[in-house]
């Protein structure tokens, strides 16, 4: 059998996946803009009601978001599942998933199911990526979390708190966006390259598992990844 790409199998409800499954990153640079909108009030971080509500408010929101993001998912990961399996099921791919499971699956085991889908389904459907530049931003989530926030934590373990936490918030911030440059860049490197064919999935799948330890574990997987798509096609 030839290639089998999303045009062979289009599906609205793969899309809603890889969106269900990337909601927790986007709740993630929330978190990062209120520890930046904390630190801009200065030393006084903190000091009196006002200080206290500032604080209170900005994790109150990113965890009553959080709560949202859960509900919706939980509601919608059954049926989107059910719908993108059943389109694999009637396409001519070697795959033949089935869609109750699935459904089923998402119900209780909601982002678990999600991970495991996107897996497969890119091993067997060859998703299209026709721009260059997402390594780049896999290379910024790579260097800048990290650096920013051990840099932003010494400001504020030695009394600096309001410059500390606006770095602490820039290092969340620019985590954000590196599960989706390295699976939309899994995507172009393996449509380009013939020695290495990364699994779009497996790469989102990390990005995705260790957000919340993103700073400490994404340099390690940026530079395995960014190292080999360099020997792969010849590029950064």
């Amino acid at each position: 059998m030839g290639m089998v790409t999303v045009n062979d199998v289009d599906s609205l409800s793969y899309r809603a996946v890889e969106v269900l499954l990337l909601l927790p990153t986007l709740l993630f640079g929330f978190l990062g803009l209120g520890v930046i909108l904390v630190g801009l009030g200065g030393e006084s971080v903190g000091d009196g009601p006002l200080g206290m509500a500032s604080i209170f408010g900005t994790f109150g929101v990113w965890y009553i978001g959080g709560i949202v993001v859960a509900l919706i998912s939980w509601l919608v990961t059954p049926i989107v599942l059910y719908f993108d399996t059943k389109k694999i099921r009637d396409a001519d791919v070697d795959w033949d998933p089935n869609p109750v499971l699935y459904a089923v699956g998402g119900f209780f085991l909601g982002y678990l199911m999600k991970l495991h889908h996107l897996y497969h389904r890119h091993q067997y459907v060859v998703d299209w990526v026709d721009r260059d530049w997402w390594w780049t931003v896999v290379a910024v989530g790579t260097v800048l979390p990290p650096v920013c926030i051990a840099l932003g934590a010494t400001l504020v373990s030695s009394g600096s708190l309001g410059i500390g936490f606006v770095l602490v918030g820039v290092g969340i911030l620019t985590a954000v966006p590196f599960s989706v440059a390295i699976y939309r860049d899994a995507t172009y490197v393996r449509l380009q390259s013939g020695a290495w064919q990364p699994n779009p999935g497996n790469y989102v799948n990390l990005g995705v598992f260790f957000l919340l330890l993103g700073p400490i574990v994404y340099p390690i997987i940026g530079c395995y990844y960014l190292f080999r798509r360099h020997r792969a096609i010849g590029t950064l």
